[in-house]
């Protein structure tokens, strides 16, 4: 959920790429509408975002692949933009998306440690193409791109690996090998055609049975939530709701990459062990999430918004200790006195943390500075009050 570790594994992605070898010579924001759908009216665009938000609820969480990966990466809507990022920079993959016709997506991706001290990351997306033929024939086009091209800081080249136990997903990887470290790593990408959809899974593991088994494992698991999943008719996104549950319209602050509207499973992507945050919003009854620079949630009752609102802080607090940072209670502002806040003291970025709660609102702020994190407090505070 938190802006800093989502940089953190980005970060520590292209750390791996670049130390591989001595002679080895990705957070952007990808809110712009332009990507998916270039061609077509904006609010045949605009509907193609709606329609990958929506995607976020049929999307496997990284933590139901392995229950170690609990540090939240890049999540959004896969616009062409997000695609290019998520693959390293390879215009080619890219492009054999667009070519087949991709009409959106949602990814995702989390790490079982913070930083660069992770041991596996995992990049987990579904692309959704016109039809079940256009999907095959990009799940072809992107694997073979796999294969005979590289990401902007790649300097070795993927093999093709044979998945007997999965023969429908095309697998490829490469070894890397860090000269400082002395670790030995690989990098896999696979895509797997179901239906009108692409399974696309890129993992960063100590070993290739480590890789395979995740992604095995993340297609699996996503292809009944496929099944389970109504898609829109691409001629219909123009007629899809942006806001269906009015929490969107709750959120206050700049929109990003992570924008848009959202049930319990897509927005548990954005949290700190997303399994245990996945029950408690069934718990709470947390049916709607609403994100462009808060994170604003609505509860089945009041005692349930306090209840959620004092498990994001705790969580938030434990999480970011682990990183060796410690959040300590902090001023609130004024004008949000049921608000509580904490900061960590020469943090860089995302040093606060407020949350609030409003009849049954929860709102969740992260900011770098104590006047940006009140500011932010103090409009979804009121933003709340005006909406009971």
């Amino acid at each position: 959920m938190h802006p800093l570790l989502r940089a953190a594994v980005v970060a520590a992605v292209l750390t791996l790429t670049a130390c591989a070898s001595e002679d080895s010579h990705r957070q952007g924001a990808a809110s712009e509408i332009e990507s998916t759908t270039r061609n077509r009216p904006a609010d045949q665009r605009v509907g193609a975002l709606a329609e990958g938000t929506r995607m976020a609820e049929a999307l496997v969480l990284p933590a139901e692949t392995d229950p170690t990966l609990v540090y939240p990466g890049e999540s959004g809507v896969l616009t062409r933009s997000m695609l290019l990022v998520s693959v390293g920079h390879n215009d080619v993959i890219r492009d054999a998306a667009t070519k087949n016709g991709l009409l959106t997506g949602f990814i995702t991706s989390s790490s079982d440690a913070p930083g660069t001290s992770f041991n596996k990351v995992l990049t987990h997306g579904v692309m959704r193409f016109p039809d079940e033929s256009s999907a095959t024939r990009a799940a072809d086009d992107l694997a073979d791109a796999a294969l005979t091209s590289r990401g902007m800081l790649e300097t070795e080249s993927r093999h093709a690996v044979s998945l007997p136990d999965a023969p429908d997903t095309q697998f490829s990887l490469y070894n890397l090998h860090n000269i400082s470290s002395g670790t030995d790593r690989v990098q896999s990408m696979a895509y797997t055609a179901h239906d009108k959809f692409v399974i696309f899974t890129i993992v960063s593991a100590r070993t290739e049975v480590e890789a395979t088994a995740a992604t095995i494992r993340a297609a699996d698991l996503q292809r009944p939530l496929l099944d389970s999943f109504t898609p829109t008719e691409g001629s219909k996104f123009a007629e899809l709701s942006t806001d269906p549950a009015r929490m969107y319209a709750l959120s206050v602050g700049d929109d990003s990459a992570e924008s848009g509207a959202y049930g319990p499973r897509g927005a548990a992507l954005f949290a700190y062990d997303q399994l245990s945050t996945l029950r408690l919003f069934q718990d709470v009854g947390m049916t709607a999430m609403g994100v462009r620079g808060t994170y604003a949630y609505r509860t089945r009752d009041p005692e349930a918004a306090q209840q959620l609102a004092n498990a994001l802080a705790e969580s938030a607090v434990r999480y970011r200790r682990l990183r060796n940072e410690i959040l300590l209670p902090a001023a609130s502002p004024s004008a949000a006195p049921a608000s509580r806040c904490w900061s960590i003291a020469g943090a860089n970025s995302n040093s606060w943390h407020c949350v609030l709660s409003e009849g049954t609102y929860v709102g969740e702020i992260w900011a770098g500075r104590e006047s940006q994190a009140h500011d932010l407090t103090t409009k979804q505070q009121r933003a709340f009050a005006a909406a009971r």
